[in-house]
């Protein structure tokens, strides 16, 4: 009897291999959204997180001074509202780098302008585009639902000189908004950002309507109607802040030569922002959210009844 070896083979044939490659594939897109939305879930918690930090420091720094900080005021140095509580958020040694005599560009200023802050940076933003312009920040005090952007007048916590105190909250500290984000602009004239450029309108619109109507007709593909300021650095600036004039997420614009704006707060979270209230407590308010209710939580003394739960 002759003997016939078995023939055994010593590898996949092209068929098999194109299969396996398919099925890799296969399970790689299946597992990728679930990736994906693990790390945005820990951007998320961590974005949280830092605004539970702010709303920490902002109470201590009410017990110690007996009133909130204001945004752009006192010396007329235009320091940001954060800059004045660094030292009750663990950030003394930044704190005690500023000088608050000086301008905020003064050369004395330059390192603390310059430091980037981990906690004034949410995860799920983008890299600081203009880092020569100083540290960024994403998290901006309320200035309330009105539309003149430097009023000493405005209706909600932290504003132009504003001496706001946890008495003068009387729609209840829990119904009240005290910061939330805003996503840095990207840094360019250049290009169109439709969510991160404030854009430029010459229009003088007296009530919420008309501002979102006008700012709506603005031509975002003109480049020359992006307005020229950039938002989103440094973060020791008190031009940062927002308003509860439009819905989260929606377009920003600022009326000149009219001097008022609808700075809306924004993330890059899907569906909405996260919100600190004046009591501390951190929530996430939908996109979609009931323009009064929305305006409501951004007074601090209009006697609305409100729940954004």
């Amino acid at each position: 009897m002759l003997y016939k070896p078995s023939r055994h083979r010593s590898a996949f044939t092209l068929v098999e291999l194109l299969v396996v490659i398919a099925i890799i594939g296969v399970m790689v897109s299946l597992l990728l959204p679930a990736v994906q939305a693990a790390r945005e879930s820990a951007r998320r918690m961590q974005c949280s997180n830092n605004l539970k930090q702010i709303g920490l420091g902002l109470h201590n720094y009410h017990s110690a001074v007996k009133m909130f900080p204001f945004a752009m005021g006192g010396t007329g140095n235009k320091f940001s509202a954060l800059s004045q509580f660094l030292h009750y958020m663990e950030q003394t040694n930044v704190f005690d780098q500023i000088d608050f005599s000086r301008p905020i560009t003064h050369v004395v200023n330059d390192e603390p302008r310059l430091r980037e802050l981990a906690l004034f940076r949410c995860p799920s933003d983008l890299d600081n585009s203009q880092p020569t312009a100083g540290g960024a920040v994403n998290y901006c005090p309320n200035k309330g639902s009105g539309l003149l952007w430097n009023d000493p007048q405005a209706d909600g916590v932290i504003f132009v000189r504003s001496t706001t105190r946890f008495r003068d909250i009387v729609d209840g500290t829990s119904n009240t908004a005290a910061f939330s984000e805003r996503i840095i602009g990207d840094g360019s004239n250049g290009m169109i950002s439709l969510k991160a450029d404030t854009f430029l309108s010459s229009g003088n619109p007296n009530t919420h309507a008309e501002a979102l109507t006008m700012c709506a007709a603005v031509d975002a593909t003109n480049l020359a109607n992006q307005f020229p300021q950039f938002m989103g650095a440094p973060w020791i600036d008190g031009k940062h802040a927002y308003q509860h004039a439009g819905p989260p997420n929606a377009r920003s614009c600022g009326f000149q030569p009219a001097g008022k704006a609808t700075m809306n707060a924004s993330s890059r979270h899907p569906g909405g922002v996260y919100v600190l209230m004046c009591d501390g407590s951190v929530n996430f308010v939908t996109e979609s959210i009931n323009a009064d209710t929305w305006r409501a939580i951004g007074t601090r003394a209009g006697s609305e009844v409100v729940s954004i739960e």
